[in-house]
């Protein structure tokens, strides 16, 4: 199991999506699968609370169930998994966070980006200041890469991160 964690605009999905293509890993991405249940009026964006955690649950439970890997997009912040995804912390995964070292070129990058996930919303700079201010990361033992880097590289360093004894 491969987490991938980070703030928004930080590149979690950019890598991940090459993660997965290098590596032929399913990804799953918390976005993605709650757009899906906001596409079909279960449930509105704001009333969202857990159920994207629950869904990455059942599909981790599936997937390794059946001795499949599989990468998880998601913020990944420690006291969001503690509240909403607690059996994570118990169980054996490899932990990448993102980053974005150049506030300038992190702003941008949320100030003009547009994702295409019909059912879900974009988030503003503002957001990102409020979402980074109650960030932790998910667990201390991690690879930290840097998204103003090439991409190659960084999908390079993932995989060597997660060949040590994982997958």
């Amino acid at each position: 199991m491969i987490v991938i964690g980070g703030i928004p605009g930080t590149g979690k999905s950019t890598l991940a999506n090459a993660l997965s293509n290098d590596m032929n890993v399913p990804v799953f991405s918390k976005d993605e699968l709650e757009a899906a249940v906001v596409r079909k009026d279960l449930c509105s964006n704001k009333d969202m609370h857990g159920v994207g955690y629950e869904i990455m649950a059942t599909l981790a439970k599936r997937q390794f169930g059946n001795d499949n890997s599989a990468i998880f997009d998601f913020i990944a912040s420690r006291n969001r998994v503690e509240e909403l995804w607690p059996q994570l912390l118990e169980i054996e995964y490899k932990y990448i966070e993102c980053v974005c070292s150049n506030q300038d070129i992190h702003k941008e990058r949320i100030d003009s980006r547009k994702r295409n996930i019909t059912g879900w919303y974009d988030l503003a700079w503002e957001d990102i200041l409020n979402i980074q201010s109650n960030y932790q990361p998910l667990m201390p033992e991690r690879l930290i890469l840097d998204s103003i880097n090439n991409l190659n590289a960084n999908v390079k360093m993932a995989k060597e991160y997660v060949s040590q004894q994982c997958l």
